[in-house]
């Protein structure tokens, strides 16, 4: 009986280049045999990867299927090999139709799918919740039910930047800020000495297909923190910027924050760092914030739009307005942060942020350095982006705009101390 041995669990290439190479010699499933490479401290986890012999002609699989095989290879169960194998066989050579929802394999696929997804979403909730409270090197101990942890270390290095370390019973997985390495899990190694890791450099784990998994609306609508919102918000492809975005830069601040501020969208730190409000703009900010009575660990700050839009200049990215469709795109995210923060008072930071907040056209002068309803009861506060004031041309006018931002973030100030004046008093 021919054995594919797989060196490790999650080896998507050998599986895929073994099952193609039998699925043309017609090699029936039961006449397959599949087991993963044993592991030990003096071995380098999950190097090697047997190579089949390309058939020809190729197998084609199209990419949403081939994300479909990959994310159910990454299930809790031994036989999963076999049974995906079977699957590719009948394509082949019983006529299975992928339409047939009924057909008991793919039945099969679809609930390790759902499975796998559903781990997936748990362990980027903690996930997200490290990477909030991280102040330093972080550390995630994980015991995700089946296989996920190759599959998200694109998510995780987009999610976090900075330093951190997920450590689960199979797998243990670094980032050092510009490399990501795996090492054998505690199961397998216990002694750190002793673990032996496992580079890449790209920060993608080699040979294993990546699987995105899209949020849906029922899910963003339902979430109940905003740790998993902002899980799911990592894979958003809502519109086109997306893709030449780093990754998505997500609100950050207490789910139970009185004052929400809202702004247009990242710049090129934030994108690189994946936190809002953190490059020139941020610093005007958080000096304003404070100049107000004000601190930036009490407000939860958020964008309008959650991917940089910008155009190249030579080696330089140049900062784009959002267009409508971006805006409108990402108003599912804005929407589901306001549900989960619920803020006494929300501040619109420019002309963005208030248009896609109030979905209508909105002028600062007009609406600016004064408290409205919104709904609920939640106030509304328009003033100026911080950005505003770092292009002003001269000295005096950047003094002079930027106490009146002050003053506008001082009357949200007020407005929160007598809003949690009256909460003590009741």
């Amino acid at each position: 009986m021919p054995e594919v041995v797989l060196a490790h669990q999650v080896d998507f290439a050998t599986w895929r280049s073994a099952s193609r190479y039998f699925v043309h010699l017609g090699t029936e499933p039961e006449a397959l045999h599949w087991t993963v490479a044993s592991i030990g401290p003096e071995q380098q986890y999950g190097a090697g990867t047997a190579q089949y012999p390309a058939p020809a002609p190729v197998m084609n699989l199209s990419r949403r299927f081939a994300l479909a095989l990959g994310q159910a290879l990454q299930l809790h169960d031994p036989e999963r090999f076999a049974h995906l194998y079977r699957i590719m066989y009948r394509l082949a050579h019983d006529g299975l139709e992928l339409t047939d929802l009924h057909d008991p394999d793919l039945v099969w696929l679809r609930q390790s799918m759902a499975a796998v997804r559903a781990t997936t979403l748990r362990f980027r909730e903690a996930f997200s919740a490290l990477s909030a409270q991280q102040q330093a090197f972080g550390i995630l101990q994980s015991a995700p039910e089946h296989y996920i942890l190759e599959a998200n270390a694109r998510y995780c290095t987009q999610r976090n930047v900075r330093p951190w370390q997920v450590v689960t019973p199979y797998r243990r997985m670094e980032w050092t800020g510009d490399t990501l390495r795996f090492a054998a899990g505690t199961d397998v190694v216990r002694d750190e000495a002793a673990v032996q890791w496992q580079v890449d450099g790209t920060g993608i784990w080699r040979g294993y297909a990546l699987s995105v998994v899209p949020p849906q609306r029922k899910d963003v609508d339902t979430a109940p923190n905003l740790a998993l919102l902002g899980a799911e918000a990592m894979d958003c492809r809502a519109c086109a910027l997306w893709e030449p975005a780093s990754r998505t830069v997500f609100g950050e601040g207490p789910q139970n924050a009185a004052l929400m501020l809202v702004g247009e969208q990242p710049g090129d730190q934030e994108d690189l760092q994946g936190r809002p409000f953190v490059g020139p703009a941020g610093q005007v900010l958080d000096k304003a914030l404070q100049d107000a009575g004000l601190q930036r660990h009490q407000v939860y700050v958020t964008n309008a739009v959650k991917h940089f839009h910008f155009i190249w200049k030579g080696s330089r990215r140049l900062h784009q307005k959002p267009e409508a469709e971006h805006i409108a795109a990402c108003r599912v995210w804005l929407d589901a942060e306001r549900r989960l923060v619920q803020p006494a008072l929300l501040v619109m930071l420019g002309v963005t942020a208030a248009q896609s907040v109030l979905k209508k056209p909105v002028t600062i002068s007009a609406a600016r350095s004064r408290l409205f309803h919104l709904e609920g009861e939640t106030q509304g506060l328009v003033t100026v982006h911080p950005s505003y004031l770092l292009r002003l041309p001269d000295e005096a006018s950047r003094q002079r705009e930027y106490a009146r931002f002050v003053e506008d973030l001082r009357l949200a100030a007020n407005y929160i101390g007598q809003v949690d004046q009256c909460a003590t008093e009741e």
